[in-house]
């Protein structure tokens, strides 16, 4: 019997018309470094005893989605994850190239899913392919390094799983973006000491099950507001950074990054950046680095805590309405219509 490598396998992804009901008549390839997806099954053991010393007998009990996506920073296929995170984008055509813009939501995207719902088709090079839906993106998070490339791992719920024959992925062109392309500025004057940088986008969803004829979640809601935090470490080669943290001032910070090839950027803009430590030490004969962490806060002139531009050469970022869907039903009742957004 043949054994399955991690790198002949492949994930596939397609965002939702609604919560409910996957959608794979437009799969589209994502290139991973690894996955962590998931479907559990709770065990319900009785509590009631049967006069004997073996445990009494299991039942089924909640079906469950979760798991997260390493990848690098591909500059067409890591807008999956940011639409899917931060939950709207507009597009904009340009010459020669698409600019998308990309925003955390004011609002769900319908009763049952806070986010857009995407289904995920993960082949894990051995048989059928898992096919997971209702997925939403619960976390986010983009690392940069010095002399390494960005990369983005996205932490996601999600409520149905089935198995399907696996598709044969085609991967769309591109390189990904790396230290030697970043340039940025903290209240408009430029960053030259950071070494490392973290950017966690947090919309702190729970799966909600109810009492209806279905095991899986029957909503992905929230549990607190979004958040958008930083960290990272800095040289110590100034002190205006430890006079922001001491003032409290809420700046603006900007983080680009040029592609390898025309027309590929990406621009990270967090319009008020707020200090919650800047802690420069002593560790030795060596160069003096401080480890900050910061917040992201709401800014009232540009209505949202965080804005994300990706340049690529790409259409769009959305659902496909494509009649009639290929789907699967969910177990129990069916869902309600919702409404496209």
């Amino acid at each position: 019997m043949a054994i399955g490598y991690g790198q002949r396998g492949h994930l596939m992804w397609d965002f939702q018309n609604s919560y409910g009901t996957s959608k794979v008549d437009s799969l589209e390839a994502i290139p991973i470094i690894s996955e962590s997806v998931v479907h559990t099954i709770e065990q319900l053991v009785e509590q009631n005893m049967y006069a004997r010393l073996a445990e009494s007998p299991r039942h089924e009990g909640m079906h469950g989605v979760a798991g997260s996506i390493e990848m690098e920073s591909h500059p067409i296929a890591m807008g999956f994850p940011l639409k899917a995170a931060l939950g709207q984008v507009t597009t904009t055509s340009d010459t020669a190239k698409q600019v998308h813009v990309f925003q955390p939501v004011a609002a769900d995207f319908d009763g049952r899913a806070a986010v857009p719902p995407a289904t995920l088709e993960i082949h894990r090079d051995q048989g059928s392919a898992g096919l997971y839906f209702d997925m939403l993106a619960d976390t986010l998070r983009l690392n940069i390094a010095n002399g390494q490339l960005l990369s983005l791992s996205t932490a996601m719920i999600g409520a149905g799983f089935t198995r399907q024959a696996a598709g044969s992925p085609t991967f769309a062109p591109g390189k990904p973006f790396q230290w030697a392309q970043f340039s940025g500025s903290l209240g408009g004057v430029g960053i030259l000491d950071i070494r490392n940088l973290q950017l966690e986008f947090n919309n702190r969803l729970e799966a909600r099950h109810t009492l209806q004829n279905c095991r899986t979640p029957y909503r992905i809601k929230r549990t607190g507001p979004q958040l958008v935090e930083l960290s990272g470490t800095l040289e110590f080669a100034q002190h205006s950074y430890w006079d922001a943290l001491l003032d409290q001032s809420e700046i603006p910070f900007i983080a680009h990054f040029t592609g390898a090839e025309s027309p590929t950027s990406l621009k990270i803009d967090v319009p008020a950046f707020r200090f919650k430590t800047f802690e420069p030490v002593i560790a030795g004969p060596g160069i003096v680095e401080a480890v900050f962490t910061a917040q992201g806060v709401f800014h009232t002139g540009s209505n949202t805590a965080l804005e994300i531009t990706l340049e690529n050469t790409k259409e769009f970022y959305c659902c496909v309405l494509t009649p009639p869907p290929l789907s699967i039903a969910w177990r129990g009742e069916p869902p309600e219509a919702n409404a496209r957004r």
